[in-house]
């Protein structure tokens, strides 16, 4: 049975850089729920006319089937590591009648194709609605976090502080990630209400320093309101 799926989201930071060449979005959004695949059941289907594809194992398909049910939300990210390879919209189907799942979409590095020949773990995300932040940031700074790690700060308008607030109240308690275009910057669990206009942005995992630094400039040029999106690392 196919499946129509509904719209978008995560909070978190993410971490690595978009193809596109309109302007980046930074937003965050509640984390409904994440399928992992079961290691060693993916069956990579391999290039086909629209990219690489997978098609869930016989361990998985009965999972995924329920995840879906159990997770009626508007968007789906299909994610590897802190790459987001596809957002599924509730005007697509997650897969085919042969259970197929299309993996990438345009605007993916090719460098992320390639990687999906011997891919580790492929994850899907529900995701709930999103906050846009991308007009919502007045400075960007290095700093660090509360647990004294090394963070990228982010001076929010008051609208962008109420924003998080309210998104932070909702969901207390929930993971919720940030992303900037397919880059998963951070997914953390929140546990109450962030009413602060300073917002710390810390990485989820080691990162290259050159995405790191890609990501800094790219922040930098939203709150300069420059718009124009950068080029990436290796591309």
């Amino acid at each position: 049975m196919l499946r129509k799926l509904a719209a978008l989201i995560v909070l978190g930071f993410v971490a690595a850089p978009a193809a596109h060449a309109e302007a980046p979005r930074l937003y965050m959004a509640p984390v409904e729920g994440i399928f992992s695949f079961t290691p060693g059941q993916l069956d990579l289907a391999g290039p086909s006319d629209v990219g690489p594809v997978l098609r869930a194992g016989p361990a998985d398909a009965g999972r995924l089937e329920t995840f879906l049910d159990a997770n009626d939300v508007t968007t789906l990210l299909i994610v590897r590591g802190n790459r987001v390879l596809r957002e599924v919209s509730q005007d697509e189907d997650l897969y085919d009648a042969n259970g197929v799942i299309r993996l990438v979409e345009s605007g993916v590095p090719m460098d992320e194709i390639d990687a999906l020949q011997a891919p580790d773990r492929i994850d899907i995300w529900a995701v709930g609605t999103s906050i846009d932040l991308t007009d919502r940031i007045e400075a960007v700074a290095e700093g660090e976090n509360m647990r004294g790690a090394g963070a990228i700060m982010l001076k929010l308008t008051p609208e962008g502080r109420a924003m998080v607030t309210a998104l932070t109240a909702d969901n207390s308690g929930r993971q919720i990630a940030t992303l900037l275009e397919r880059n998963i910057l951070a997914s953390p669990v929140v546990q109450g209400p962030i009413a602060s206009d300073s917002l710390a942005v810390s990485f989820a995992s080691p990162e290259d320093p050159a995405r790191e630094q890609w990501v800094m400039e790219t922040l930098r040029a939203l709150a300069q309101g420059q718009g124009q999106a950068l080029p990436a690392p290796g591309q």
